[in-house]
């Protein structure tokens, strides 16, 4: 598994929360 992979999900993970505040399903 890359860390690449898992930092870029996590980077669009962070976007999402800014661009969705309101959705909350990764939590």
């Amino acid at each position: 598994q890359p860390t690449g992979t898992v930092q870029d999900i996590l980077k669009k993970a962070e976007v999402f929360k800014e661009l969705c505040p309101n959705q909350t399903k990764f939590n």
